[in-house]
């Protein structure tokens, strides 16, 4: 690319959410591989994430000031490298202005982490069906998760899967969905998560955190948009599923609407997520041949 950055970064700071967390993890050490810069020379900041960081060679900086806030929504770094405005896709925004070949598909491992320690069966595909504290208004009554899909549509696609499903996440989930369900619910370590999703068939999910991480372990999922862009965030080894509706509404920096918004504020109710039907996602499934489809008499 034929674009220079102004600076080198020196260092960073993860204090968003896990899948911004993730695609910054991600992003540094192809950075340091293509300029390449020692990871030791990166200095990072980060109240909650180090352990995605650990072993990889950074440096550990317990103090916030005058730190590079590293987000795929703010290209990570606006303040020490050049902004590119105007650009469809935050992985290619990324890169420019990084001066680097970069995008969202890049794998970056994890090690292994171990048995989980849970019984589980021999064949399962995990699914996460909460969200992440969206600035403290998930719970509000007068707000709507517009990326969360209903619980009635998780109840009725794992009644038409022929594998158990477990369930697993943290933080504000719904009620457990019902069914070939184990739910894991807050019961488990990202360590032990990590493993029951390498040994899952594959994941599915909302757009988000747990999508990333399980891309960095190694497997696939299923991806469930609505006012998210699958030109943005979708990986190409994913199954990546919207509805016709209205989607997407939300694109960073220039946002109709925001991830938790207000009731009165959001007239479309977040159908594109409500229209985004468990049959049509299975027959997604099946289709790809995700699953093979159990024949009845």
């Amino acid at each position: 690319m034929n674009i220079k950055p102004k600076r080198i970064i020196t260092k960073a700071s993860i204090t968003a959410g896990i899948g911004d967390a993730l695609n910054a993890r991600s992003f540094l050490v192809e950075y340091c591989k293509q300029k390449n810069i020692p990871r030791k020379n990166i200095e990072i900041y980060t109240e909650k994430y180090w352990w995605m960081f650990e072993g990889l060679g950074f440096t550990k900086n317990i103090l916030r000031t005058q730190m590079v806030g590293l987000t795929a929504y703010r290209n990570f770094g606006k303040y020490d490298l050049p902004k590119i405005v105007d650009m469809d896709k935050c992985d290619e925004c990324i890169a420019k202005n990084a001066g680097i070949d970069y995008t969202f598909d890049v794998r970056t491992p994890f090690q292994d982490f171990g048995p989980s320690g849970i019984q589980l069966p021999p064949r399962y595909v995990t699914l996460n069906t909460g969200y992440g504290d969206l600035s403290g208004r998930a719970l509000d009554p007068n707000y709507i998760a517009t990326k969360q899909w209903p619980l009635t549509h998780w109840n009725a696609l794992v009644k038409l899967l022929n594998v158990p499903a477990v369930q697993i996440g943290a933080g504000l989930s719904p009620k457990p969905v019902y069914g070939t369900v184990i739910n894991l619910v807050n019961r488990t370590t990202m360590a032990q998560t990590a493993t029951i999703m390498r040994n899952a068939l594959f994941h599915i999910d909302m757009e988000g955190g747990l999508v990333i991480f399980n891309q960095h372990l190694g497997g696939k999922s299923v991806v469930l948009f609505g006012p998210t862009a699958i030109e943005n965030q979708g990986r190409s080894f994913n199954l990546n599923l919207r509805a016709g509706t209205c989607t997407p509404c939300y694109e960073w920096g220039t946002h109709k609407y925001s991830l938790c918004e207000r009731k009165e504020k959001l007239l479309c109710g977040a159908h594109c997520m409500k229209d985004l039907t468990p049959e049509y996602v299975a027959e997604q499934i099946y289709k790809h041949k995700w699953l093979k489809r159990t024949l009845t008499k």
